[in-house]
């Protein structure tokens, strides 16, 4: 299960990292108020492909769309 664009507006791109070579892996973190994040893995168009649930500790959200995006 994944979360609604319409829930992750207000986060902000704070880090990306290119898998492959059609591939991105974003993580998007709320840094006004809860510190909250997402990851999402999007094509080279922007086209979100995958996206997580919320995190509360962006250290563990990092770790798995790394793991998701390298699998």
């Amino acid at each position: 299960m994944s979360i609604e664009q319409e829930d992750v507006e207000g986060l902000e791109l704070v880090f990306s990292v290119q898998v492959d070579e059609s591939r991105i892996l974003e993580l998007l973190v709320d840094e006004v108020f809860s510190g909250d994040c997402v990851w999402q893995v999007t094509n080279a168009s922007g086209q979100v492909l995958e996206r997580s649930e919320i995190y509360q500790d962006q250290a563990h959200c990092l770790r798995d769309g790394l793991n998701k995006a390298l699998k």
